[in-house]
């Protein structure tokens, strides 16, 4: 019985220090793809001078267009329709594109601001539209 205990513990303590590499990983992956700014040659497109919010799904997701869609649109009526710029990419079509941009689920958002084209926020998953706001806002 201790065997198995300390096995456990064990198998626990590496699943607790897996997920803290993980994370710190993506933290870090995070930082460069930020300090790189938006790849727009990978998005095909070129700032226009709008805040952009770059927003990742795929045809099958249920949680994108049912949750983050709404949320996406609420968010951009929020801050003032015509200038926030919305660029709708399906990852499971353009897999380069989510990866240029660090996504590894979907729906994922990446907020740009309008001067300067820097990355203001890259949302792993569901982004709810009052924190999108904030992020646009900052943009």
């Amino acid at each position: 019985m201790p065997e198995r205990l300390a096995l456990l513990g064990l198998l626990v303590a590496i699943v607790v220090v897996g997920a803290f590499v993980v994370r710190l990983w993506n933290r870090r992956t995070t930082l460069v793809i930020k300090a790189g700014g938006p790849a727009w040659s990978t998005l095909g497109t070129e700032p226009d001078g709008r805040r952009t919010l770059i927003a990742f799904s795929t045809p099958s997701c249920a949680a994108c267009h049912q949750a983050q869609a709404p949320a996406i649109d609420r968010a951009r009526t929020a801050v003032g329709g015509e200038s926030v710029r919305v660029i709708k990419i399906d990852a499971a079509d353009q897999p380069h594109v989510a990866r240029a941009f660090g996504i590894q689920t979907v729906p994922s958002t990446v907020v740009v601001a309008a001067t300067g084209g820097q990355i203001i926020a890259i949302n792993q998953g569901f982004t709810p539209s009052a924190r999108l706001v904030q992020q646009l806002q900052q943009a």
